[in-house]
C-alpha cells in the first residue's frame, strides 16, 4: 500500500472510529463539557459545508456529496502525477483524500456530517462552529501541502565527493 493510500485509510478509520463513539454515547445536541468554557464533546449534525455553510440549501447534501464524488475522482485520476511527488506531499494529499472520504461516507450512511469537536475561544473570538477529525485532516493536510510547496528548501551546501584520483596528495591513477 503506499503512503498516501496508508495516509487517507489511517484518517479514515480515525474519523468513523471517533464518529461511531460518539453517535453511540453522546445524544445530538448534547454536550459534554471537557474544558469548562473552553472545549466541549457535541453532537452535532451538518448538512452543510464548512462551518454548516449551505446547510439550508435544497438538496445541499447530495450536491456536497456529488462535490466529495467528483474531487475523490480526480485525486485519483491523478494517482499516477501524485505517485511521483515526493513524500510530504503524498501524507498531505493523503490527509486530504481520508478526510474527504470521512465526510462523504457520513453524509451517505448518515445524511449529514457528524461533528462534535467543540471550542469557545473566549468573549471576543466566541463559539467557534463543531468539527471533526475529518475536516481536521482536511485543513492540516492543506496547510502541510502548502508549507511543503512554498517553504525554500535548504540548499545542499555538502561539498561532492571527489573521486580518489582527484583527491589532494593521491596520484591518478592509470
Amino acid at each position: 500500500m503506499n503512503v498516501l493510500a496508508l495516509t487517507a485509510a489511517v484518517v479514515l478509520a480515525l474519523d468513523q472510529a471517533t464518529k461511531w463513539l460518539v453517535i453511540h454515547n453522546i445524544h445530538p445536541h448534547q454536550e459534554i463539557p471537557v474544558i469548562s468554557g473552553f472545549f466541549s464533546l457535541t453532537h452535532v449534525l451538518n448538512r452543510g459545508a464548512a462551518w454548516g455553510m449551505f446547510a439550508h440549501f435544497p438538496h445541499s447534501n447530495v450536491v456536497l456529496a456529488t462535490f466529495s464524488i467528483l474531487t475523490i475522482l480526480g485525486l485519483w485520476l491523478m494517482r499516477r502525477s501524485l505517485e511521483a511527488i515526493n513524500l510530504p506531499h503524498r501524507i498531505a494529499f493523503g490527509m486530504i483524500a481520508g478526510g474527504i472520504f470521512g465526510n462523504l461516507t457520513d453524509r451517505i450512511v448518515h445524511g449529514s456530517v457528524v461533528d462534535f469537536l467543540d471550542f469557545y475561544l473566549g468573549s471576543k473570538l466566541g463559539h467557534w462552529p463543531a468539527f471533526n477529525i475529518a475536516d481536521s485532516a482536511i485543513c492540516v493536510g492543506v496547510f502541510f501541502y502548502l508549507v511543503v510547496t512554498f517553504w525554500p528548501s535548504k540548499p545542499n551546501t555538502a561539498v561532492p565527493e571527489l573521486p580518489p584520483h582527484r583527491k589532494f596528495g593521491t596520484p591518478p591513477t592509470k
